[in-house]
């Protein structure tokens, strides 16, 4: 329970020690700004009590807006009492979300870190990913640079001889400095947070490994664009794009962070991904009033095709008896689906009339799940479950995220074999 303290915020009734403002050190320094800001507000997107969710309101509050953001230790208290709560609900996921709010406020995880973790900023991943390969494909390329320079002035170099060379090179390094700064303590911001954050990857997370040799390849094939086609450029840049969205609705869906807003952003420009079946998307989302189509798609003939997209963080099997079947999870996301199309054969006749799109035959797929956000179920056996459900179901197929990957990895790889048999 919380209650209203003489300072407006909310205190926590049996609150722990950990949540205590006077333990925070005086010299620790807090930062409070805009990715603070929508961290806090994804965590209660992505689902917390209204006991936490109090706390958490309250500590948005105490930040103010973007003109003067206030930290302090008022804020990292909030946040604490917040953890707390979800501590003894025994909600670990809203717990572990708020620890990382908790440690990007007292300058402990670093910014990147965050965005990353919770796609906060689309294509935030993508450009890091980028940027840690430029760095290590530069870094590759001043190594290389330094040995051959090195072998064309010593033609008969051993291996020791190129092994302290490159020890030389490689301690070369902690001659690079700048001024001294003045002692205190200070918190990295920007492109020095960027830099800290590479740093960190580089040394500490990156592992590289060798590539296989491949030994049945085309030996034949063009190894130069120059050897190819505008159109086999084409068709060569589309499917690396596709493979690109590919791996990153995976890495989408795959996070146990992620929104369905996330996944509609991943999917909504990558509509390939549901097939060959359908030609577009309508672009427009609300056809009836109070109905907002999260993903609405059109057959060649004309006839619209609705995706429901959910989370794929969540359970949606349980046991009956002895056997598996959908949970309350996925009879809601199908009850949704119904009332829309419901609602949409009510009013064909002026869609019809005004949009020119035929929904009197309209269907629907529901996107729910995946099975490792359940791993005590088998994946066939949940395949199967969600198979016989849709079978009974007149124009409504549920399908998970995995289901949905699998089948455009698999469109993927046969364009794919496709392009490599005729190049």
């Amino acid at each position: 329970m919380a209650q209203a303290c003489m300072s407006g915020v909310r205190c926590m009734i049996g609150a722990s020690s950990t949540a205590r403002a006077d333990e925070v050190p005086d010299h620790v320094r807090t930062r409070s700004d805009f990715t603070l800001r929508i961290l806090i507000g994804k965590i209660m997107e992505l689902g917390v009590s209204d006991h936490v969710r109090g706390f958490l309101e309250d500590a948005l509050r105490h930040m103010g807006d973007r003109s003067s953001y206030r930290g302090g230790k008022e804020l990292l208290s909030l946040l604490r009492y917040a953890e707390g709560a979800a501590r003894q609900e025994e909600d670990l996921l809203a717990s572990e979300r708020i620890e990382d709010a908790l440690a990007y406020a007292m300058n402990t995880m670093l910014r990147p870190d965050v965005e990353i973790k919770y796609q906060l900023f689309p294509g935030t991943g993508h450009s890091l990913l980028g940027l840690i390969r430029r760095t290590t494909e530069a870094f590759g390329n001043v190594v290389l640079s330094s040995i051959r320079a090195f072998l064309a002035e010593n033609p008969s170099a051993t291996v020791t001889d190129i092994q302290k060379h490159l020890v030389g090179v490689f301690e070369s390094g902690s001659a690079i400095s700048e001024d001294e700064e003045q002692a205190g303590h200070y918190v990295l911001r920007g492109q020095r947070e960027s830099s800290a954050w590479l740093l960190e990857v580089l040394t500490r997370r990156l592992t590289l490994q060798e590539r296989p040799a491949q030994a049945d390849a085309d030996v034949s094939r063009p190894t130069s664009t120059e050897e190819l086609s505008l159109e086999e450029l084409a068709h060569l840049a589309q499917l690396k794009l596709r493979s690109d969205a590919l791996q990153q609705l995976t890495t989408a869906v795959q996070n146990p962070h992620s929104t369905e807003a996330d996944l509609q952003y991943q999917l909504q420009g990558n509509l390939w991904i549901f097939g060959g079946s359908f030609l577009s998307g309508l672009g427009r989302r609300r056809l009836v009033a109070g109905s907002e189509l999260d993903i609405p798609l059109l057959r060649p003939d004309g006839s619209l095709h609705v995706v429901e997209l959910k989370r794929a963080n969540v359970r949606i099997m349980t046991h009956q008896r002895n056997g598996l079947i959908p949970n309350g999870e996925v009879h809601r996301a199908v009850g949704q689906v119904m009332n829309y199309l419901l609602a949409l054969d009510e009013d064909r006749s002026r869609i019809l009339d005004q949009h020119g799109v035929d929904v009197r035959r309209a269907a629907a797929t529901v996107v729910v799940g995946h099975p490792r956000f359940q791993p005590d179920f088998d994946e066939a056996d949940m395949n199967e479950v969600l198979r016989t459900y849709s079978s009974h179901l007149a124009r409504i197929e549920v399908i998970t995220y995995k289901q949905l990957i699998d089948g455009a990895t698999n469109a993927l790889g046969l364009s794919q074999a496709e392009a490599s048999r005729h190049p």
